[in-house]
């Protein structure tokens, strides 16, 4: 019984990956599915006399191959004024800054700082450069 469950799981796993597979194959396939069947069938005709530029007919007088005249009109806006609502602090809601410089104390000198006995410099010595043989080698550079 437990065998015949885990095939059944097996079988609906692997269907729907199929399905999946399927589906997928569809979604992207439809981008050109139109195209190709107005282009396979008869409303090929159809679509392209649907999807063509109508021709232009004469209207009211005025023949299809009459020239277009084009008039150019510079347009200017008016100038701007100043209005006393537009100046007037108490129509915006502003609100005032007051601005106070800071001012340091001046530094002094401490006694603790000058005694030398808080403060002993710490003597660092470095080991002397030796040469090594493989840093002169010419085999090591490929010299």
């Amino acid at each position: 019984m437990k065998t015949k469950n885990n095939v059944q799981k097996a079988i609906l796993r692997s269907a729907a990956v199929v399905v999946s597979f399927v589906l997928i194959s569809f979604t992207v396939s439809a981008q050109t599915f139109w195209k190709r069947l107005l282009e396979n069938t008869g409303f090929s005709d159809i679509a392209m006399a649907m999807a063509a530029p109508t021709e232009i007919d004469d209207v009211e007088g005025i023949t299809a191959d009459a020239g277009a005249n084009y008039y150019f009109v510079n347009e200017v806006e008016l100038a701007m004024e100043v209005e006393a609502w537009m100046t007037d602090d108490s129509k915006f809601n502003t609100t005032q800054f007051v601005y106070s410089e800071a001012a340091e104390t001046s530094l002094e000198l401490e006694d603790w700082m000058m005694n030398e006995t808080l403060f002993q410099p710490v003597v660092e010595e470095e080991a002397a450069l030796e040469l090594e043989a493989w840093m002169v080698s010419e085999n090591t550079w490929e010299i």
